[in-house]
């Protein structure tokens, strides 16, 4: 298995299943970061060039993604399949995840304490982290991020990319465009078009992307 990144959430998802690997088994890959160790904790290796990642990858072609930024993860998605990778999910065992109607697709983080109630479809590549609510028949689209304690209440439709910061809410049947930033602790209870952020209680547009 090759965890992209060896910093900050790459780290975390040490706590998701540490336990199921073996150290042997298990890579780091950071070619950005200055000065990083040849190990992290001293025992899992870091890989710091796409020579050392693709010839990794010829025995075990897993990848997980270790890093946040909706963008950076799709672009990270497709530098380590042209090496030769497969995506790979990472979910956490305290993760609640109905049996009912629940469609993940490839690539996920779920963290710890992540609720994923029925019928909940989420797109390739996003983010569940910490204790984030993602009740009935919500959808969430590809390369997302939802942050801790973020909560989206029933029948919420999220584009792709998008962004929800931390302990934000977003009310029952609304729905976000794609590329939509939500900041931390904001209320959101009316539809959100393309490319906007949005701050506060209730939500209002920060800014728009052109």
């Amino acid at each position: 298995m090759l965890i992209i990144g060896a910093r900050g959430h790459a780290v975390e998802l040490l706590h998701v299943f540490e336990n199921e690997w073996q150290p042997a088994t298990v890579a780091f890959y950071d070619d950005v970061t200055p000065n990083m160790p040849e190990q992290l904790f001293g025992l899992y290796p870091i890989l710091k060039a796409p020579h050392s990642a693709a010839e990794w990858l010829t025995t075990d072609n897993r990848f997980v993604l270790g890093v946040g930024g909706v963008r950076v993860r799709q672009m990270l998605t497709q530098k380590f399949q042209d090496l030769g990778g497969r995506l790979h999910s990472a979910i956490a065992a305290s993760a609640s995840i109905s049996k009912h109607g629940c469609v993940l697709g490839e690539g996920l983080n779920v963290m710890q304490q992540a609720l994923l109630s029925p019928n909940v479809h989420v797109g390739e590549g996003s983010l569940i982290n910490t204790a984030a609510s993602i009740h009935h028949d919500v959808v969430v689209g590809r390369y997302c991020e939802i942050a801790p304690g973020a909560r989206l209440l029933g029948g919420v439709h999220l584009g792709d990319f998008c962004f929800v910061g931390a302990n934000a809410t977003v009310l029952p049947r609304v729905r976000l465009g794609h590329h939509v930033v939500v900041g931390a602790g904001a209320v959101v209870n009316q539809d959100v078009p393309d490319h906007t952020t949005v701050v506060g209680v209730p939500a209002r547009a920060l800014a728009k992307k052109l």
